[in-house]
């Protein structure tokens, strides 16, 4: 690259050696349009090498955007909740003295025992089951949250690519107009010595070319601003080197609108999550409903009994106490609480179809954006094309003609000027055709493209 753009500077001092030489002068009107395609070349020698693309941007802010990283701890917040969802109560275990004597005797009365048990309740309902599928499909819901996180920032950083890119080029034909402006008012100022133009010829060329040194300035603290911005998004500091970024490329514009919104109805995370919490909904209300079920209670006991003292004087040995066992089943009777499960069984299916009347409505909006971005995007490539097929090669030949003529009498310095600025204006006029465009389509992308084929899964939230 390094000496391919060497042999660039040479062309580039060649030319401009023979025009100041006179050899051909007439090259002078093209010599802007030489720095252009020489610039373009440069550019694309350098796309080929280390340059930045817009994959690898967002596999950078994937990697290392804090708010990413923040929304896959609340997505593993979401899972370690459900993973203990509609476990079973704990066990009952009880310890315990039944029927003491005041006097504190455990061998004074023969039901005095001391106890041990164990109680445990049975969900024969199912709810606790239900309660699981619940918070799963919450924790799915949240997995999609962090999904459209991923794709929003992902969508920012297209978007600042896209500035970044764009914006280095207008400031690249701003400096190629200069040439241009410098060829006018050198032209201008050799006729002036002849006579042949007028000193207000001359300042107005001088005027111009001044001008488009403060475009210059603010088109670089355009550039340094988008810059900035992209940086912040992939995690590096303000004014960091960042490589020359790739032409943005998208192909999505080839494929029919039907197929993006039956991309967008599998992809696009706000929607699944949607979809997702209308599930959990539902079966939260399946809960509630079986909560109006009696609870089954089971428990046992086993009691230690004292023998009595041995006494020497009774005519008949003192028979051994038995130990004592007991078992109990419980079964509680709703009668109150029913009341209750049921409105609260009726709010989490009122909650699910809200989330579903939200999914259907987002769905026709998406709908809605999506064929108007399929339509803006068909006609930002045809204006493209316009631009770059015909209006900006006729402007460069009405320019050189316009050029040609001033030198030798036959057109003004008003009209020579005219053209020239018609180059410039319509090459910022394409360079902002082709930014919409690329925009237009990055947006597209937010509804179609799948965050899965970024690598999302990240082992630590499993």
């Amino acid at each position: 690259m390094l000496k391919f753009t060497i042999n660039v500077r040479n062309c580039m001092n060649e030319i401009q050696h023979q025009v100041m030489a006179g050899i051909h002068r007439i090259t002078r009107v093209s010599l802007s349009a030489v720095v252009m395609i020489l610039t373009a070349g440069v550019m694309a020698a350098a796309e080929t090498g280390d340059s930045l693309r817009i994959s690898d941007v967002i596999r950078e802010v994937v990697a290392k955007n804090d708010r990413i990283a923040a929304a896959r701890y609340m997505e593993k917040a979401a899972y370690d909740k459900a993973s203990s969802a509609g476990a079973w109560d704990d066990p009952m275990l009880m310890v315990g003295v039944q029927n003491l004597p005041t006097s504190f005797d455990f061998s004074a009365d023969p039901m005095t025992m001391k106890m041990i048990g164990l109680s445990q309740k049975i969900p024969y309902a199912g709810q606790k089951g239900l309660e699981k599928k619940s918070a799963k499909a919450e924790a799915s819901a949240a997995r999609e949250e962090t999904k459209g996180t991923v794709v929003d920032l992902a969508t920012a950083a297209k978007i600042a690519f896209i500035d970044v890119y764009y914006r280095r080029r207008e400031l690249e034909y701003i400096k190629s107009q200069r040439d241009i402006q410098q060829d006018i008012l050198a032209s201008a100022t050799a006729r002036l010595r002849t006579d042949q133009a007028r000193q207000a010829d001359v300042a107005a060329a001088q005027a111009d070319l001044w001008r488009l040194e403060t475009d210059i300035l603010s088109s670089e603290q355009n550039v340094e601003a988008s810059q900035n911005d992209l940086l912040a998004l992939m995690g590096r500091s303000p004014g960091s080197a960042l490589a020359p970024l790739a032409e943005p490329r998208f192909d999505s514009l080839s494929a029919p609108v039907d197929e993006w919104l039956s991309l967008a109805r599998d992809n696009y995370p706000p929607l699944r999550r949607l979809q997702r919490r209308s599930e959990s909904y539902r079966y939260a209300a399946s809960v509630a409903r079986r909560m109006r079920w009696p609870m089954l209670e089971l428990s046992g006991s086993y009691g230690l009994r004292s023998n009595p003292p041995a006494d020497p004087l009774a005519m008949e040995p003192v028979m051994p106490r038995d130990n004592m066992l007991s078992f109990q089943a419980a079964i509680s009777l709703p009668l109150f609480s029913a009341r209750q499960q049921n409105k609260m069984s009726r709010s989490m299916e009122n909650m699910g179809r809200s989330a579903e009347f939200e999914a259907g409505q987002m769905l026709r909006d998406i709908n809605a954006q999506l064929t108007a971005l399929h339509g803006k995007g068909e006609r930002l490539l045809r204006s493209l094309d316009l631009y770059e097929q015909r209006i900006i090669p006729a402007d460069e030949d009405a320019y050189r003609s316009a050029f040609a003529g001033y030198e030798t009498n036959r057109e003004s310095f008003t009209t020579l000027l005219m053209y020239a600025l018609s180059i410039y204006r319509d090459r910022i006029a394409s360079n902002q055709v082709a930014a919409e465009l690329a925009r237009t389509l990055a947006e597209a992308e937010r509804f179609t493209t799948n965050p899965d084929d970024w690598n999302l899964d990240n082992p630590s939230l499993r």
